[in-house]
Order: C-alpha cells, then sequence, then structure tokens
C-alpha cells in the first residue's frame, strides 16, 4: 500500500508477474504516465521500474507495471544492517545510473527514498539490482529554462534544500541530495537532519553545520 494506492502482483500467461498500481482516477496525475512513457527505451536500463500501460476503469486507474521480486530498500534501512563497502558503492552507482536517464529525457523524480527503491534478484543471476520507480510527483522540466519553481512537495527529511527554504527554483539537483540522504541512511543508520515537517525544516535548515558520520570517514564510499 502507498501513499496514493494499492499495489497487487498479477500474472498473465503473456506477461508473467506484473505489479499493478490501482488509485482513485482524481489523484492520478497523467505526468506520471508521460514520464513513463519518455523513460521507455529500446533496450532500458535495469535501474528504472518500466510502466507497460495505464487504463482507466470507471473511477479507478490501473498502472502496469514490472514487478521487483524483492522488498524496497527502505527495508535495508529500517533494519539498520551493516552493508559492506563495495555494496554501498553498487548501489549508488545504480541509483546514479537511473536518475542519469530520468534527467537525460527532463524529468526530476522529487521524491527519491527508500520506500521508493525497490530491490529486483534477475531469476538465475543470484544478483540483487535497485530499480527507482513511483513517479507520481515527477517533474517534467523545461527545455529551456532547466532551473524552475518547485513546490514542496515529497518527504521532508528527504527533500533538498532549495525545496524547504529560499525561492525554491531548483533542478535535476534535487533528486543527487535525495540519493545522497538514502546513501547517509545505509551508512549511518540515521538521517543527516532531524526533523518532522516542512516548516521545521524552514527553521532549523539554515542554522544546521553538517557533519559526516564517523562511520563515512572510513571511505566507505572511495
Amino acid at each position: 500500500q502507498g501513499a496514493f494506492g494499492l499495489v497487487f502482483l498479477v500474472a498473465s500467461t503473456e506477461t508473467g508477474l506484473m505489479a499493478a498500481k490501482v488509485m482513485q482516477s482524481q489523484v492520478f496525475d497523467p505526468i506520471e504516465w508521460d514520464a513513463a512513457g519518455r523513460l521507455q527505451e529500446k533496450d532500458p536500463i535495469p535501474f528504472i521500474v518500466q510502466f507497460k500501460f495505464a487504463r482507466q476503469f470507471d473511477d479507478l486507474v490501473v498502472i502496469l507495471m514490472e514487478f521487483a521480486n524483492l522488498k524496497s530498500l527502505d527495508h535495508i534501512i529500517k533494519r539498520n544492517y551493516d552493508l559492506s563497502g563495495g555494496t554501498v558503492r553498487a548501489i549508488a552507482k545504480q541509483l546514479f545510473e537511473g536518475l542519469k536517464l530520468i534527467h537525460a529525457k527532463g524529468l526530476v523524480h522529487r521524491d527519491i527514498k527508500g520506500e521508493n527503491i525497490m530491490m529486483h534478484c534477475p531469476p538465475g543471476s543470484q544478483r540483487v539490482i535497485v530499480k527507482i520507480g513511483d513517479f507520481g510527483l515527477v517533474k517534467i522540466q523545461n527545455l529551456i529554462q532547466r532551473t524552475m519553481l518547485m513546490s514542496a512537495k515529497g518527504t521532508p527529511l528527504n527533500m533538498a534544500p532549495e525545496l524547504v527554504i529560499g525561492d525554491r527554483k531548483a533542478d535535476s539537483k534535487v533528486d543527487i541530495w535525495s540519493v545522497g540522504v538514502v546513501l547517509y541512511q545505509l551508512v549511518a543508520h540515521q538521517y543527516p537532519i532531524k526533523a518532522t515537517s516542512v516548516p521545521e525544516l524552514q527553521t532549523t535548515r539554515p542554522q544546521i553545520d553538517l557533519h559526516q558520520s564517523e562511520i563515512i570517514y572510513s571511505g566507505i564510499f572511495f
């Protein structure tokens, strides 16, 4: 269950196992489907959840998408698992490869967090890859003006500073910040900044000096 709908595991002889996201039509943003269309590649990279189709049935919208057969990265974060440096670097590389395509298509995800990063083990591969999913808050960048006004949507503690303070003019770099927060959580088992709401972030962030967690000084990312 997500913030705006339910996700079901479905199967057919034509597609095999798929994930079906079902939501009320009034909360469905067509931009999400437009974004999915932009990301469909002839040879898709494995680090983005692939969308198959969207269809409306009366007051419901169903989005059929690729099924990731493991839990989300949030499952790892919440259990404070100690990952090896090589594992963290592999996750970072895959996330940035996914973002590279998203940004190249003129999109900003705006809600990168552990819950929206799925883990998948391709059958027979004995390896795990991560996939960026949930494009419900995606923003399409103007191809001429790359910096744009963004509303403060998303998960507060994962938001880049420019989304919660100042004039909220931002670009694709807000996703880079959010990936950094996720990687920090994987290594330090906490958020780099402690707050519970956007107003609290607006109050505290200008006064915060960010410090690396001691565990990061070990060179885990290098």
